[in-house]
């Protein structure tokens, strides 16, 4: 072996006991079987995520934890799913060994030729599990030319209870225990899926069947049988008519919900539907059961990006020096409100120290105190704790046309500047914003409308949750991306209740112990397209449902900061200002009320 492969071996070796935080590990395959006198850099990227991803599984899985199960294809699944868990979760920060997962996932993908499946039977049940699981773990859909259309067809065929599986494993990937019991939730509904397409083989073979002998039957019944055949096919054929009648009234716009029901549930001669929630209700109703009936027509068309995915680098570049020019005009503002909080902040962060303690460090000032009577206590001093160093602060600004101009625009200037200030104190700090693609629905409308328009779809618009800042990305190397606010054409539809879920999905996986969710809005959740097909409150209602859902989550703080608009009926801890001039004095006077001593004691004593 050459000098290079040895020093390339040595130095991903050390990664690999980094990343698992072992220092007795064992070397992976492919690491250890390094031998090759030519060793190209596509190798190299697949030996580095081959053991990253070795790394993550041997820092995040316990072996003890980990259940046999009888089932040798379940088996598979399960473990599939595992190391899926262990890359999504454990790489969510390092933006390099991402890169190096999902191009050793592309070369495994292209050995198993996946981009060549056209059919949902040529890709196997546990890779399109897998991969469903690192979709909805990691929030982003793989490329259809790393898995071939057969995956779509995978993703469109599962369950309502398969849906519903595959969110609840999102939501606590960061326990394997859990993540376990949510992954069979997830199998068995795959399982149920297959058994009733069986069964239903099996329906369709045994009425194939009856059919066959009923018509030998029926060559040697008599003039009465026949008569009474006839009797019974008219009321077959009333039937139907019935049914096409009820089709053809479900297919008019012009009835009313309550005009419909009656078709569907009554007919002629006192026809009724059988009592109690059909199979499909249940399903929708157990997918829906933590959204309060809230549901997405599709989620096909949102999208979850990073701000400098929606504009070339030159035009960033402009709309940050648009930006600049901004707080230079209130350059006043600005100073006196970063000094503010960082003196405010690192006034607490100064050592304090506790004396008069019954053990710690011996306090020097008790010296002759004790020289004249050791007996004598509390002669110790103990260093106070700095815990709100270990913090996190989401800013969720609304990227609604209703903020467009002089609210955006501050809000872009705060955000800027708590990243930057609140940087500086060694608070992390992450800037989302949330709005819509399109005005008035968008593909999720015309999704809707070629599928004959069906009764209360749900939300009707395409998401876009936009990362201006992300948590560990220092403000040196998001500062252009905050200009993004400032352009032109972005500011659409806003729906507030699934951007909540958004921020406060990623607040949780953060790993600090103190997490604070701050939202900036200037109205109520608003998008025609929805409003129109589900009623005026539907969104208005979920938003209250959500909110009141992260209030009683004790992992997090939620406070909210209305312009100009009354959120406090949405908030139990929010405040409503007149102006968007007011916002930096609010937010600043928010996070040192957060920050105060008394408010972190009666945090923890709550």
């Amino acid at each position: 072996m050459s000098d290079a492969h040895e020093l390339f071996r040595k130095a991903t070796f050390a990664t690999q006991r980094a990343l698992s935080g072992q220092k007795e590990i064992v070397m992976t395959p492919a690491l250890a079987s390094l031998e090759r006198t030519s060793l190209t850099s596509e190798d190299m990227t697949y030996i580095r995520g081959a053991t990253d991803a070795a790394a993550l599984h041997q820092k995040h899985h316990d072996p003890q934890k980990r259940v046999t199960i009888t089932d040798a294809q379940a088996q598979l699944i399960t473990d599939a799913m595992e190391q899926a868990r262990c890359e999504v979760y454990g790489a969510r920060y390092m933006a390099g060994v991402q890169a190096n997962l999902q191009d050793h996932l592309g070369r495994r993908l292209k050995d198993l030729n996946s981009a060549r499946m056209m059919e949902q039977d040529d890709m196997p049940a546990p890779l399109a599990l897998e991969l469903l699981t690192r979709e909805s773990l990691s929030g982003k859909r793989l490329p259809e030319q790393m898995t071939g259309p057969a995956l779509e067809l995978w993703r469109q065929a599962l369950s309502p209870r398969a849906r519903q599986a595959l969110q609840d494993m999102a939501y606590v990937q960061d326990d394997q225990s859990r993540f376990y019991e949510a992954s069979q939730n997830f199998i068995n509904a795959f399982k149920m899926r297959e058994d009733e397409v069986d069964d239903n083989s099996d329906t369709e073979s045994s009425r194939t069947e009856d059919q066959k002998s009923g018509d030998e039957a029926g060559e040697a019944s008599t003039p009465d049988q026949q008569g009474q055949e006839d009797d019974s096919s008219s009321a077959d054929d009333a039937e139907a008519a019935f049914h096409d009648e009820a089709e053809d009234a479900a297919g008019s716009e012009d009835l009313s919900s309550d005009e419909m029901e009656a078709i569907l549930t009554e007919g002629e001669n006192g026809y009724e539907r059988p009592a109690g929630p059909t199979e499909e209700q249940e399903n929708t109703s157990s997918s829906q059961k933590d959204m309060g009936g809230y549901q997405a027509y599709t989620q096909e068309f949102d999208e979850e990006v990073q701000a400098s995915e929606l504009c070339d680098p030159s035009e960033l570049e402009l709309l940050r020096d648009k930006l600049d020019e901004q707080l230079q005009q209130t350059q006043g503002f600005v100073s006196r409100l970063a000094h503010r909080l960082q003196r405010k902040l690192l006034a607490q962060q100064q050592r304090r120290w506790h004396f008069d303690q019954e053990d710690g460090i011996l306090d020097a000032a008790r010296l002759p105190r004790i020289i004249s009577n050791p007996s004598l206590p509390l002669s110790y001093k103990q260093e106070g704790k700095i815990d709100f160093r270990d913090t996190t602060v989401t800013l969720l600004i609304d990227n609604s046309g209703s903020m467009r101009g002089r609210p955006i625009t501050t809000a872009a200037i705060c955000g800027d500047i708590l990243a930057r200030t609140l940087e500086r104190c060694g608070i992390k700090v992450e800037v989302l914003g949330f709005t819509t693609r399109t005005w008035k629905g968008g593909q999720s409308r015309v999704r809707w409308s070629e599928d004959g328009r069906p009764p209360a779809p749900g939300r009707l618009n395409d998401l876009r949750h936009i990362i201006y800042k992300p948590a560990d990305l220092p403000w040196r190397r998001a500062r252009r991306n905050i200009g993004l606010m400032l352009r032109e054409g972005l500011l659409k539809e806003n729906i507030d209740g699934e951007a909540l879920l958004w921020a406060w999905k990623r607040l949780k996986h953060r790993p600090e112990h103190r997490r604070i969710l701050m939202v900036i809005s200037d109205g109520a959740p608003v998008d025609d397209s929805t409003s129109s097909a589900n009623g005026p409150e539907y969104l208005d209602a979920h938003l209250y449902r959500v909110i009141h859902q992260l209030e009683q989550d004790k992992s997090g703080e939620l406070l909210a900061i209305g312009i100009g608009h009354d959120v406090t009926r949405y908030y139990a801890n929010s405040v409503t200002i007149s102006s968007a001039d007011d916002l930096g004095d609010t937010m600043v006077a928010q996070l040192t009320t957060l920050f105060a001593p008394q408010t972190r004691k009666a945090m923890q004593r709550g």
